[in-house]
């Protein structure tokens, strides 16, 4: 007997799958995937057959083509980023929403900004305005804010969705939103999984709506690097960039302060277009580096 499903959670090789009509299953992997040095994900959509073993009572036997992979944190197959920011404390990183924004763009993610605790803030439609030209949804959200819930809720039915974003933005509070009286079925998952409810050490899928909510670590200290971003990739995934750079006076510009180019001119965001510039320059150094070694 085989079975498909989805790998809710991993630790030390361990895995719960989501199998048919919810059952729980808890596999191990068989050793060739570890001698390819290929590891399951969350995320992952596996085939698992009986073990024989009944403390684990189930085997990883194949591990389906992924759509996407991000290697840290370590997640797999997502349709959609909740790239979240909050409009007053903690006060918006907007380096660290530009790098969420390449790395959902990069790997075919749809990204939607989801600005929190607008209720606090005096101009909370400006502090997203800069980002309009990208052309990703925005949505504002305040507890009270009941229009823009059911909007979000819409929005992730049959999705595979992740949340990201600083510390202290609302994420946890956003996802008790979303779960409203279902929390408890969040809880029951979290107990048979053996996952505290408040701890994200690791990364967690919990049905949600025909899809999943995942609950990730790590997004806070991301670095394009690490996921195998080069300059190149930032370029041409960064929208008002990408649109203009066929009119830039030679075709390698780089963007950067280069004779000819046409983005400065093109009505891009400053601050958008210096921390391009930042991290484009991080990514070539890099890339220079390796090359020479």
């Amino acid at each position: 007997m085989m079975l498909q499903g989805r790998i809710l959670r991993g630790v030390g090789g361990l895995y719960w799958v989501d199998g048919p009509d919810g059952e729980l299953l808890e596999a191990c992997v068989r050793g060739i995937f570890r001698k390819k040095g290929y590891v399951p994900t969350a995320g992952d959509f596996v085939t698992c057959q009986p073990s024989g073993d009944p403390d684990r009572p189930w085997n990883i036997t194949a591990i389906h083509p992924r759509r996407n992979h991000l290697v840290r944190p370590a997640v797999a197959n997502l349709d959609m980023l909740l790239i979240t920011v909050s409009a007053v404390n903690p006060p918006p990183d907007f380096l660290l929403v530009d790098k969420l924004l390449a790395v959902a763009l990069v790997h075919a993610i749809e990204p939607v900004l989801i600005l929190t605790k607008t209720d606090l803030s005096e101009a909370p439609d400006d502090i997203l305005e800069p980002y309009r030209p990208v052309g990703c949804p925005i949505l504002g959200m305040s507890p009270d804010d009941e229009a823009s819930l059911d909007e979000m809720k819409k929005r992730l039915r049959q999705k595979t969705i992740c949340l990201a974003g600083q510390s202290g933005v609302g994420k946890s509070t956003l996802i008790n939103r979303l779960f409203g009286e279902t929390v408890m079925s969040v809880g029951q998952v979290s107990e048979r999984i053996g996952r505290g409810r408040h701890t994200t050490r690791e990364v967690v899928f919990f049905p949600y709506e025909g899809g999943y909510v995942a609950d990730t670590p790590g997004f806070s200290t991301l670095e394009l690097a690490e996921l195998g971003i080069n300059g190149d990739q930032l370029a041409r995934h960064t929208p008002e960039i990408e649109h203009v750079a066929g009119t830039c006076r030679f075709n390698d510009c780089r963007h950067t302060g280069e004779p000819g180019c046409a983005v400065p001119d093109s009505g891009i965001d400053q601050g958008r277009l210096e921390r391009y510039r930042l991290l484009r320059e991080q990514l070539d150094a890099l890339n220079t580096y390796d090359r020479g070694r």
